[in-house]
C-alpha cells in the first residue's frame, strides 16, 4: 500500500455543496466563462457477495446478502436503475480522491489504513466515484477501474464493472484514474505507467521533451502537471460530455474546488480501436503538445 504527500486533508462534503459543484455550467477562464456540460457515465457495476468485514454502524439493520447479490447497478444519464436503497433520479457524478480515514463515511476501524488493506486496498487515496442524486449521496471506491467497493448498511460490497462499449469520456478518466492515485510528479516514470492511455504520438512527443538537455538554471517549459495544469495537485474532478467528430474527439475535464477549478480540454484519437489521449489544451490557449517543443 503507498500514500500521497503534500495533500490537502480530507473533507467530507456535505451534499448540498457536492451538488453545488456538479451543476457548475459555468466556469471562469482566461478567455471569459464558458459552458460546461458534466457528462454521465453510461456502465453497469454487478454487486458481488458481502465482503465479511462490518462497518461501524452498530444498531443498523444489514441488508440480507441475497438481496442484493448478483443484482446489477445501471449508471446511465440523471436516473441510477438498480436495486433499493440505490436507485434515484437526479444523478450527478464526480470523482474524488479518498484517503483510508474517509472511505466509507469514516466507518472504518482504526487504524483505517490497516482495515482498508484488509479490504484488498493497495493504493491510498482511493479514486472514488460520487453519485449524488434525491437519495442520497454514494461513494464507490475504485480499487481498479473494473472494481468498486460499496458501503451500505455496515456492510461492503465489491462490485465489478461489466464490460462496456469505449468512450472517449471513459478514456479520459481512467487515464486520470492512474494519473491521480499514483506519483503525479511530470516524469518518465510517471509518463511510462500512463502510457496505454496516450496515443503514440504524444507518447514520442513527451520521450523527445525528456531526451533533450535541461540547463540547471533555467526553469523548464513544462514546471507543474500538465495533466491537471496545476503546481497543486487536485482532489477532484468531473468529466464533461464529449464532442466527436469520427476518430478524433474533445472532453472538457472539470479540475478541483471551485475557487481554484480549472477545465482541461483532452483531444483524443481513435488508435486501434481504443480512444487516446493526444493532446491537452489549456483556459490560456497553450497546449501540452506546444509545451513539449523546443523552445
Amino acid at each position: 500500500m503507498t500514500s500521497h504527500k503534500n495533500r490537502s486533508p480530507w473533507t467530507l462534503l456535505s451534499q448540498r455543496r457536492v451538488r453545488a459543484l456538479a451543476l457548475m455550467l459555468l466556469v471562469a477562464t482566461a478567455h471569459g466563462a464558458v459552458a460546461f456540460e458534466s457528462g454521465q457515465p453510461a456502465e453497469q457495476w454487478r454487486i458481488g457477495p458481502p465482503h465479511p468485514t462490518s462497518l461501524g454502524s452498530a444498531g443498523v439493520p444489514k441488508p440480507k446478502a441475497a438481496a442484493l447479490t448478483g443484482q446489477v447497478v445501471h449508471l446511465g444519464g440523471t436516473t441510477v436503475k438498480a436495486p433499493h436503497p440505490l436507485a434515484c433520479d437526479g444523478a450527478q457524478y464526480e470523482y474524488t480522491l479518498t484517503p483510508a480515514e474517509g472511505l466509507f463515511q469514516g466507518t472504518l476501524a482504526a487504524p483505517a489504513e490497516r482495515s482498508a488493506r484488509q479490504l484488498g486496498v493497495r493504493v491510498l487515496p482511493l479514486l472514488s466515484l460520487r453519485v449524488t442524486c434525491d437519495g442520497g449521496v454514494f461513494d464507490y471506491h475504485l480499487l481498479s477501474p473494473d472494481q468498486a467497493l460499496l458501503g451500505l448498511d455496515g456492510t461492503v460490497w465489491r462490485l465489478q464493472r461489466r464490460a462496456a462499449e469505449s468512450s472517449p469520456e471513459a478514456a479520459v478518466r481512467d487515464l486520470l484514474h492512474v494519473h491521480l492515485v499514483h506519483d503525479m510528479g511530470f516524469n518518465p516514470a510517471s509518463v511510462a505507467r500512463k502510457r496505454s492511455h496516450l496515443s503514440p504520438a504524444l507518447a514520442r512527443a513527451i520521450a523527445a521533451y525528456f531526451a533533450r538537455p535541461q540547463p540547471a538554471d533555467t526553469v523548464p517549459a513544462i514546471n507543474g502537471d500538465p495533466f491537471t495544469d496545476t503546481q497543486e495537485y487536485p482532489t477532484r474532478f468531473v468529466i464533461g460530455r464529449a464532442v466527436t467528430d469520427g476518430n478524433s474527439a474533445q472532453v472538457p475535464v472539470h479540475l478541483g474546488e471551485a475557487k481554484q477549478a480549472r477545465v482541461v480540454q483532452a483531444v483524443l484519437r481513435r488508435v486501434d480501436g481504443r480512444w487516446r489521449v493526444d493532446d491537452l489544451r489549456y483556459d490560456d490557449g497553450r497546449s501540452l503538445r506546444q509545451l513539449l517543443q523546443p523552445q
